[in-house]
């Protein structure tokens, strides 16, 4: 499994969404902040958060609770990570990880945030000939112990013996907990690779944008398997 790395950077390092640098835009001062009033004090982001699970976000009231359980201090320190873009750490590149190896992390801003990569795979229950399989790849950002933002794409195919004999459309899920940036992706594609790899792939290219045009990034998400399941994956 692959460590995401940087894509598309414009100008210096920024606050660090998903393994990917968040840049500043041509000719913005470094130290300008996003303005993002849902996210101006710890009342406004619960307000904001509360605000989407009375629309059906499950989890946005599970951030909420995890927030308010957060010390003052925490809470001010979390609020500026998400709110401000200007340089505070730059994420130190990483080795690329075994293809077996389905978990890495990496931390930034001292400890504060922490992006996770996870490699998972399932199936269905085997017939006599042959088995409906996935993997999926998912990157989170985590502030203080709160995932704020997830991307993951899934590949599901069907597998006789050793062999990736079928593919069958891939999915890309998110969420975001960010009030001054949106995602979005292209249509997910999926494929079988050449032998002797064989393996079930689907990808999807994801971007980020934040209020005002400050910043943005694009970055390529890929997750392939085959009879053993979960094989490797990338954000980059």
């Amino acid at each position: 499994m692959r460590s995401a790395t940087r894509r598309g950077v414009v100008a210096s390092l920024g606050l660090t969404l998903l393994g990917v640098t968040l840049a500043a835009a041509p000719g913005t001062a470094a130290a300008e902040s996003i303005p993002a009033p849902e996210a101006s004090s710890p009342a406004a982001y619960v307000a904001y958060l509360t605000e989407k699970a009375a629309v059906g976000d499950t989890r946005a009231q599970e951030v909420a609770n995890q927030f308010k359980e957060l010390p003052a201090e925490k809470q001010n320190r979390f609020l500026e990570l998400i709110n401000d873009p200007a340089p505070t750490q730059a994420l130190v590149e990483e080795a690329d990880k075994a293809p077996e190896e389905t978990t890495a992390r990496s931390t930034l801003a001292d400890g504060d945030v922490v992006i996770e990569r996870v490699g998972e795979t399932g199936e269905q229950p085997e017939t006599a000939s042959y088995r409906d399989m996935w993997a999926s790849y998912t990157v989170y950002d985590t502030i203080f112990g709160i995932k704020v933002t997830k991307v993951s794409v899934r590949t599901n195919y069907q597998v006789k013996g050793k062999d990736t004999t079928k593919v069958y459309p891939g999915s890309a899920t998110h969420y975001n907990y960010i009030p001054a940036a949106s995602f979005s992706n292209s249509p997910v594609k999926e494929w079988i690779s050449s032998p002797p790899a064989d393996n079930a792939q689907s990808e999807t290219i994801w971007k980020a944008t934040w209020t005002g045009g400050i910043g943005s990034w694009t970055a390529r998400e890929r997750v392939w398997g085959d009879y053993r399941g979960f094989v490797g994956g990338y954000l980059k």
